[in-house]
């Protein structure tokens, strides 16, 4: 894989630069580049019903006079803050997230209100890595699988492996590619 280094490679090597040790940035990328993130469908009607029914409450308590409409308020702020969690929020968090692999280890970094967070995978310490939700060319790569059980009436127990930001390369360009090359370096 040809490690291109272009003007978008120069500022997401520049979030990286602090983090590296004497090694060689074989790969770097962010989630969700090329495929457009689309948030839980249940959460979002969810927020959408909260703020609807929010809203609908504080206009018909404020109608009936009183201050009793100011209760309402609080949920409202709820419901604004949900919808822009997941839409805006969301955005701006894998907008401020680098991924990268070097000849040792791989690393994702993540700008965020509260700082900089910096987590690594290092070669020689890890046993298996999962590529999941493949989606072309663009998919996830788990380093931490977290694994639900759950069991259905009169069958055995099932397993599902859900990717978590902190644990792995969401959504990311070249995921084959990517996954090759980590691969190549556990096992030496």
């Amino acid at each position: 894989m040809n490690y291109e280094y272009n003007a978008q490679n120069r500022e997401l090597y520049q979030m990286l630069s602090p983090f590296l040790h004497d090694e060689e940035v074989l790969w770097i990328g962010q989630p969700y580049a090329s495929v457009r993130y689309r948030p839980n469908l249940f959460i979002t009607v969810f927020a959408l019903f909260w703020l609807g029914f929010a809203v609908f409450w504080t206009v018909s308590a404020t109608a009936m006079g009183g201050l009793f409409g100011l209760f309402g308020i609080p949920f409202v702020c709820v419901g604004v803050f949900m919808l822009y969690t997941f839409f805006i929020g969301q955005r701006k968090q894998f907008a401020g997230t680098v991924y990268a692999v070097t000849d040792r280890r791989a690393i994702i970094v993540t700008n965020g209100r509260h700082g900089t967070n910096c987590t690594e995978f290092i070669f020689r310490n890890l046993q298996t890595v999962n590529l999941t939700s493949v989606k072309g060319t663009a998919g996830t790569i788990c380093f931490v699988p977290q694994t639900v059980y759950y069991r259905e009436p009169h069958r055995r127990y099932y397993s599902y492996t859900a990717p978590a930001a902190g644990t792995s390369f969401l959504m990311i360009d070249h995921v084959q590619e990517v996954y090759r090359l980590i691969s190549e370096h556990i096992s030496t």
